[in-house]
């Protein structure tokens, strides 16, 4: 058994939760409140810095696009070429001593944008010059680029879209290092193609744009800024990985979803494996298929909330430390005067009323302190009182003719002299054995039963000599020295039951007189149609037949009219002989007779009526076979005017002891319940049971048919 806790630590103990939650809620709700503040704040700032990088990356390439034009477009550029078409190595020595020449790769280098720049010719030559980091070019020739990659693609896609193009970063065979291309076709005056103006980006130019001021942006440490392409490589340096260009696979959320088309902000696992918040949306340039993603660690995001976490575990602490302090003085303040009338109401239960409580507060523990010395007063006087009632009882108890018992889930408490007198055992046995052993086996289920009023029932004691005594019971709980017990009044109603049994058998032995006085006469008015009434039809009929038909004329159809009426009324007194009485009966078995009573039904009402037979007995009485085929007769008459049935089943069937009739239809059924009050046809079938101590029963409920099932004694 569990130990009881004590109001005042329960009150403790419900306090102390109380607070704790309310810190941990009010804790809670100001960290989620300020975690989704910050985290809405910080992809506020991604999208932000992206969008102002993706603005910035466009305008780069835009820039680039227009000057890459122009230079194509210049007359210098286009004598250049055309100076190189007809003899490449005079136009190239030519070209170098020019102050365009020098003032074009001046700009060039100084825009911080190229790292070389190249005309490329149809026939597969190529003018290229590098810039140092000293803003120098470096002149080199190379005859043939058709063979390599990427520059006859730039050339060939240049060429067939007539305008100035942006490629996506490659790897340049030239310098080795991995490079955007921006290019432009050369036409003639005529609209010849001289070549393509070559201007190579390198990932520097690019990485200036997407790492420039993270700090400053508010990225801090871990934050970055980077662009992939359709193929998950980046195109732009990791902030955190070395030569990553071209050889990180980025296969992220944000990066699919932007290839996708999509926009967005999520916290997700970056290609680093770390988790990040991130904003991503697609990067709309001409030619090119890249998005643009910002990122920030998830640890540095929430840097500030996490200590604003642990502000709030100590300062939660620390009022949670002084809530415990003030609850603990609260709950003895409480709980101290009812911790006394407890121990009070402990002593009054012990059977001692002699202590009187203070009345120390104006409040309403002195107000129940004031109830509780009143009530103990109140049953002191009520004890006393009780006490002196009990002695009445238990000599009212030990002088009534009924015997009476007092039992505790089956366990006999108390028992009086008539109860021994009546069951034969001693006071002594009665006690030491379950009161369940002085009733039949069948009703020990009725001391589980659960009740308040009383209840009775009648049952059978079993005495010590073994006698079966009919008892009426009353039951019912009563409470017995404070403790709750179930009492037992047992009345020997052995009188009464041999009235009853004489009643019952004087009842039946008149309504089986009636019954079979019923049976006689019919017996005695089915031989009288038989005998009588049918042998004088049956010679009126023999001699119409006699009558020569040739002579009558225009009588002729009267008389055979006659002859049909004649016919029809012998076979009606036929079937009413048959009804009130089967001459069948007598001569053949029951199962015969039970036929023909199907097949007529069957004929009469439509209804289709089968009879099924088992093991019967070799003979039976006359009386049962004649009470059997007046019930199925009954039964079949209630099914075809009330059942509304197309089906009916009659089954007979025996064993050693009893005859088995069943009677069962498809029909619309009825409640038994509902219908207590039986008609005539019902009342005779059970009536006719009784006679022959059979039993009688139905089974039905509405919309599922009907059956009587029949079981009688054979006689042996």
């Amino acid at each position: 058994m569990s130990r009881a806790v004590s109001i005042k630590n329960r009150l403790f103990i419900f306090s102390i939760i109380f607070c704790l939650v309310g810190l941990i809620l009010v804790g809670g709700y100001s960290y989620l409140i300020a975690r989704r503040a910050l985290l809405s704040r910080t992809y506020n700032q991604l999208t932000a810095i992206r969008e102002e990088k993706a603005v910035r990356v466009k305008y780069f390439f835009r820039d680039r696009l227009r000057e890459v034009e122009l230079i194509s477009t210049s007359h210098e550029i286009k004598r250049f070429a055309e100076n190189l078409n007809e003899n490449f190595q005079e136009g190239f020595d030519s070209y170098l001593k020019t102050s365009s020449f020098t003032s074009l790769i001046s700009f060039l280098s100084n825009a911080d944008s190229y790292s070389s720049f190249g005309i490329l010719l149809p026939d597969g030559r190529m003018y290229c010059t590098e810039f140092n980091e000293d803003s120098e070019s470096e002149p080199y020739i190379n005859t043939n680029f058709g063979s390599k990659e990427p520059f006859n693609n730039v050339y060939e896609q240049t060429i067939k879209k007539g305008k100035a193009l942006a490629f996506d970063f490659t790897k340049n065979p030239l310098s080795n290092i991995n490079s955007s291309f921006v290019a432009a076709p050369i036409f003639s005056r005529s609209l010849d193609t001289l070549g393509i103006v070559l201007l190579e980006i390198p990932e520097l130019a690019m990485n200036g744009i997407m790492a420039e001021r993270l700090d400053e942006i508010g990225l801090g440490n871990t934050g970055e800024v980077y662009l992939a392409g359709s193929d998950f490589l980046m195109r732009s340096s990791s902030r955190f990985l070395k030569n990553s260009v071209l050889s990180v696979e980025c296969k992220t959320f944000p990066v699919e979803q932007a290839l996708m088309g999509k926009t967005g902000s999520s916290k997700v696992i970056d290609y680093r494996g770390e988790r990040v918040l991130s904003s991503y949306s697609p990067l709309h340039l001409p030619h090119t298929t890249w998005v643009i993603v910002a990122e920030i660690d998830w640890n540095e995001a929430l840097s500030d909330v996490n200590k604003l976490k642990h502000r709030i575990v100590i300062i939660g602490f620390v009022v949670f430390i002084l809530l415990t302090t003030g609850v603990l003085l609260f709950s003895w303040k409480i709980t101290n005067p009812l911790y006394e009338l407890k121990k009070a109401a402990l002593r009054v239960s012990d059977g001692k009323f002699d202590r009187v409580l203070p009345i120390e507060q104006r409040d309403e523990i002195g107000l129940l302190t004031q109830v509780f010395n009143k009530m103990t007063l109140r049953l002191k006087h009520t004890t006393q009182r009780l006490m002196e009632r009990e002695q009445r009882l238990l000599h009212f108890y030990r002088a009534t003719v009924d015997g009476i018992m007092l039992h505790k889930a089956g366990k006999p408490i108390l028992v009086n002299r008539a109860l021994v007198s009546l069951s034969g055992y001693s006071e002594k046995e009665l006690l030491r054995n379950s009161a369940r052993e002085l009733f039949a086996d069948n009703d020990f289920l009725l001391f589980n039963q659960k009740h308040d009023d009383t209840f009775s029932f009648e049952s059978v004691l079993l005495t010590k000599d073994l006698v079966r005594l009919p008892v009426e019971v009353q039951q019912k709980k009563i409470i017995y020295h404070d403790q709750e017990v179930e009492a037992l009044v047992i009345r020997n109603i052995s009188e009464r039951k041999r009235i009853e049994n004489e009643l019952r058998r004087e009842r039946q032995h008149r309504l089986r007189s009636v019954i079979d006085g019923q049976e006689q006469e019919r017996q005695r008015l089915s031989r009288e149609l038989h005998d009588g009434l049918g042998q004088v039809l049956v010679a009126i009929k023999l001699r119409l037949e006699s009558i020569s038909l040739d002579e009558l004329g225009e009588q002729r159809q009267t008389i055979e009219t006659v002859k049909e009426l004649f016919n029809q009324t012998i076979e009606d007194a036929r079937r009413m002989s048959n009804n009130l009485m089967p001459a069948a009966l007598s001569e053949f078995s029951l199962a015969v007779v039970l036929r023909n009573l199907c097949n007529e039904t069957e004929s009469n009402s439509g209804i289709t009526v089968s009879l099924v037979t088992g093991v019967l007995p070799d003979s039976l009485d006359m009386l049962t076979k004649t009470y059997a085929y007046r019930i199925v007769q009954e039964a079949l008459n209630n099914v075809v005017k009330h059942s509304n049935a197309n089906r009916a089943v009659v089954s007979i069937f025996s064993d050693i002891l009893k005859f088995y009739l069943h009677v069962e239809d498809d029909g619309v059924g009825f409640d038994p319940r509902k219908n207590v009050e039986m008609g005539n046809g019902l009342y005779n079938m059970k009536e006719r049971s009784v006679i022959l101590n059979g039993r009688f029963e139905i089974i039905s409920s509405p919309g599922s048919g009907t059956k009587i099932k029949v079981e009688l004694p054979l006689n042996k």
